[in-house]
C-alpha cells in the first residue's frame, strides 16, 4: 500500500496533525457507556431516514402520475419507471436488485410479482435500504 505521504495527502493537507488536533472518530461513531449513540451520529441516522422519506414520497407522487391517484395497487413495472423519474442515475440493474430485496427475491423472480398493494409498498420502501443514487430527477 501506498502511505499517505508518498501519495501527496499529507502535503496537500498541510502535513501531519498533532494529536490534539485529531478527530477523536470513536466518539463520532460509538456509543457511551450506557449504549447511547453520539449526537453526531444521532443527525446521520435523523439525516438518512429524513432523505429516505422524502425519496419514498416523491416515489409516490411519480407512481401516482404514472398509473393514478385511485390506485390501491402498483405493478412493479410502474415502480420502475417512477424509479426512471425520480432517481435517473440508478441503473435498471440497480433498481431490480433493490426491489428483489424489497419483495425478498431473487431478480429473476421479479417478473413473477402480481399488483402490490399501495401501502404494503411504501412501508417495504421506507424499511429498505433505499438511497438516492444521484441528484434528483425531474
Amino acid at each position: 500500500t501506498q502511505s499517505t505521504e508518498s501519495s501527496g495527502i499529507n502535503a496537500e493537507y498541510g502535513g501531519t496533525l498533532a494529536d490534539t488536533e485529531k478527530v477523536n472518530v470513536k466518539s463520532l461513531f460509538g456509543t457511551d457507556r450506557e449504549g447511547t449513540i453520539s449526537n453526531f451520529l444521532k443527525k446521520l441516522y435523523t439525516q438518512f431516514y429524513d432523505e429516505r422519506g422524502q425519496f419514498v414520497k416523491e416515489l409516490h407522487n411519480a407512481l401516482v402520475s404514472i398509473a393514478g391517484s385511485d390506485k390501491k395497487e402498483y405493478q412493479i413495472q410502474d415502480l420502475c419507471k417512477a424509479f426512471e423519474i425520480t432517481d435517473p442515475e440508478k441503473s435498471s440493474k440497480e433498481v431490480n436488485k433493490l426491489l428483489a430485496k424489497v419483495f425478498n427475491l431473487n431478480m429473476d423472480q421479479l417478473s413473477t410479482v402480481g399488483p402490490v398493494d399501495k401501502e404494503l409498498l411504501l412501508q417495504r420502501l421506507k424499511s429498505s435500504g433505499l438511497a438516492r443514487s444521484g441528484p434528483k430527477g425531474i
